[in-house]
């Protein structure tokens, strides 16, 4: 409900419960009129607050990323494919690896993931629950990360050790730039970070100019997230460098970072896109494969961003939208993902 609407009717049923007190003849129905309108009215005031705080949310999202939008704005205007405008849908679902749980780790899923939303503390022991248990809350863990990404900014599992033998698993809360979160004061704040940086990638998403191709609505998002970070050669970024965040909002990030902060825009913006495991430059290597009417390309945004290539120029586009063919130049492939499309020459 828009802030003003919202001020406005509660002023209204105000006024109504008011003039229901006192001119109402019948005690019975000017008692429910007049609670009726109360509580309308104090509806419309806790409307009227959230609907004040979601807009302070967008507005600190935008003041943080509304540069970067606007500068990749300019540089996919400035250069166009023009190509199709025919996209395929983001196929990766919120249950797809709970579907593949037995029945236990399923009611484990169904009892932790809203305790993780609500940032609620859990500990499963060995003594209470079994060992049988505590396996199957790690497998729960991978699930839950895989259908809800967005969890890995703040959740994890921890062990509790005593002597050699890890007697329990627990909860662990910590803010996506660093910090672990155990009090309501710290969870209130992590609660507010969570808020803004999904306003940030929600702001990324409209900020798209609109009439593109499908070529140029992956290379915006993929421009974006060049100007918003950059390779951590210098291991400063913290744990955030392999999540969404790191490469959305935290400025430092690795190839874990990149292409799962590629993908959570694409998801986003309901773009095809998928995560390609392999090696590169003989170390372990993440990237992405995405999809046009021509085939699908392999999309690899840490090394297209590089030593800080600016993504303007042409040796942006050395790992952008590549053919089976282009990709295997100098990386290997470990998950049999192809790419099916023919070679794209860049619009620059």
């Amino acid at each position: 409900m828009p802030h003003t609407t919202a001020i406005v009717l509660t002023c209204v049923f105000a006024a109504l419960a008011l003039i229901a007190a006192v001119f109402v003849k019948k005690r019975t129905l000017r008692i429910v009129l007049t609670a009726v309108c109360a509580v309308i009215a104090l509806l419309c005031v806790v409307c009227v607050r959230q609907t004040a705080q979601d807009d302070e949310i967008k507005k600190e999202a935008l003041e943080r990323v509304s540069d970067d939008i606007e500068f990749a704005g300019d540089i996919i205007e400035s250069t166009k494919f023009s190509g199709s405008q025919v996209t395929y849908p983001y196929e990766g679902g919120d249950d797809d690896a709970y579907k593949q749980l037995t029945d236990n780790q399923k009611k484990l899923y169904d009892e932790i993931l809203p305790k993780v939303q609500r940032i609620e503390d859990f500990t499963y022991t060995a003594e209470e629950h079994g060992y049988d248990t505590l396996d199957d809350l790690l497998i729960v863990m991978g699930a839950l990360n895989q259908d809800h990404p967005e969890l890995e900014l703040y959740f994890l599992i921890s062990e509790v050790i005593d002597g050699d033998m890890t007697t329990a698993l627990t909860s662990h809360y910590f803010m996506p730039g660093g910090g672990d979160v155990t009090t309501a004061e710290q969870k209130d704040k992590l609660r507010h970070e969570l808020e803004v940086f999904d306003a940030e990638c929600d702001a990324i998403v409209a900020g798209m100019p609109e009439g593109l191709s499908t070529y140029d609505k992956y290379r915006y998002l993929a421009v974006v997230i060049s100007l918003r970070t950059t390779y951590d050669y210098d291991s400063v970024g913290g744990t955030q460098i392999g999540t969404a965040y790191g490469a959305i909002e935290g400025g430092h990030s690795i190839c874990q970072g990149y292409s799962r902060g590629f993908e959570y825009l694409c998801k986003k913006a309901n773009l095809w896109c998928k995560t390609v495991s392999g090696e590169s430059r003989n170390v372990s290597h993440a990237w992405n494969l995405v999809r046009l009417e021509s085939g699908t390309y392999h999309v690899d945004v840490t090394w297209s961003d590089g030593y800080d290539i600016p993504p303007d120029g042409l040796d942006w586009f050395d790992y952008f939208m590549l053919t089976q063919d282009e990709i295997l130049i100098d990386h290997d492939i470990e998950d049999g993902t192809v790419a099916t499309g023919t070679h794209i020459d860049p619009p620059i």
